[in-house]
């Protein structure tokens, strides 16, 4: 049996300020998939696409909560600890 193989794509889309309502984000999704699927089918090998799923998830990001800072420092001699021993 051959393994099988998953292309996951992920896009992000920062709206800013403005009032949003939700028939526009869904919409915007759509022609989001539709737009992806139309150029992967047309990069990859015919018949090689079986099944194509989507999920759309809305969340909020304050300015001091973002993922933006990439200077983060880690500790050398961090170990993680063993989650068997910690129930014993």
């Amino acid at each position: 049996m051959s393994t099988r193989k998953v292309l996951t794509v992920t896009l992000e889309f920062d709206m800013g300020d403005r009032k949003i309502y939700g028939p526009r984000v869904k919409a915007a999704y759509e022609s989001a998939v539709s737009a992806a699927i139309k150029a992967a089918k047309a990069e990859l090998l015919d018949g090689s696409v079986s099944t194509v799923s989507s999920r759309m998830t809305w969340d909020y990001r304050w300015a001091e909560a973002t993922a933006l800072d990439t200077d983060a420092k880690f500790e050398d001699d961090f170990e993680f600890e063993d989650e068997d021993a910690s129930r014993q």
